[in-house]
């Protein structure tokens, strides 16, 4: 089976070289005094973060068109240098970005990123973190950022919210890695859906090979098992593939362990949603291609 990884979130410590999200002036030295960590509005940003940047606050009215939003922000306490450990702080920010969202930011079209101050607005006395959430096209390897207009609070309270993970296009390349996963109506011809997240234990290291994988596929399968409400027992692997969508080493080193889980079922499109049918509505994965 064919696997592949999208890379969630990339961070850098902030160095010198950072540039930023083009909320500031950058560059030079920031006599700034240290700033609380309550974002005022206007919190939401034209563009994301180039991994740190030179302010806290937004610089577009969240109404408007922007391509980033914060969710939330905290404090480094007691740090006389950019903290070497971030996984508390992403903690923070994936609990607090599902709490505003009503539900996992896995489960949507969304990217969860971790922003530092660039090192001259850390040496002006800057000790925040921002939790930013980003809107995506899809969460395949053809996904990037949208622009969005609105507040994303509350936005996955609905079992129906339109930024919500559902049926997919999958797409093979000539070398029948998986090219794309689109959004697809689960009403047409498609070969994928979300099955939900599955949490992978702290012993589980980031894949590079094939064998590395082991745990992702019965992870997975297990997820999806009980989305479509057949057993997992031995054989079940033949029902369906899987697509696991995880985070790069870097981001999953800080903790994100949270992996996105597509059912495949690659010679039998489905023409509805396969969530709950059962043995019956979920026949053995067997056949040719199409």
């Amino acid at each position: 089976m064919r696997r592949w990884t999208a890379a969630v979130v990339v961070l850098v410590l902030a160095t010198a070289a950072c540039g930023t999200d083009g909320g500031g002036e950058g560059g030079g030295p920031v006599a700034a005094p240290q700033v609380t960590a309550t974002p005022s509005p206007p919190r939401c940003h034209a563009a994301p973060a180039a991994r740190t940047a030179d302010k806290l606050d937004g610089t577009v009215d969240c109404a408007a068109p922007h391509q980033a939003e914060t969710i939330h922000s905290g404090e480094f306490s007691d740090a006389a240098v950019v903290p070497a450990n971030l996984a508390p702080a992403f903690g923070d920010c994936d609990k607090q970005a599902s709490t505003a969202l009503g539900a996992d930011w896995r489960e949507a079209r969304l990217r969860l990123d971790l922003v530092v101050p660039t090192a001259a607005a850390w040496t002006g006395g800057q000790r925040w973190y921002r939790c930013d959430l980003v809107e995506l096209t899809g969460v395949g390897p053809d996904g990037t950022v949208a622009e969005r207009s609105g507040s994303l609070a509350g936005a996955l309270e609905a079992p129906d919210a339109p930024l919500r993970l559902r049926c997919a296009l999958v797409k093979l390349d000539k070398r029948q890695n998986v090219a794309t996963v689109a959004d697809s109506a689960c009403d047409v011809k498609h070969e994928g859906e979300f099955a939900g997240v599955w949490t992978a234990p702290a012993k589980v290291t980031h894949p590079v090979k094939d064998r590395d994988y082991v745990p992702f596929y019965e992870g997975c399968l297990k997820t999806i098992a009980a989305y479509v409400d057949v057993p997992y027992q031995p054989g079940f692997n033949a029902r369906t593939g899987y697509v696991p969508v995880l985070a790069d080493k870097a981001t999953w080193t800080l903790g994100d362990r949270g992996v996105r889980c597509f059912l495949w079922v690659r010679f039998r499109p489905l023409t509805a949603s396969a969530k709950g049918v059962g043995e019956q509505g979920f026949p053995p994965n067997i056949g040719q291609s199409s």
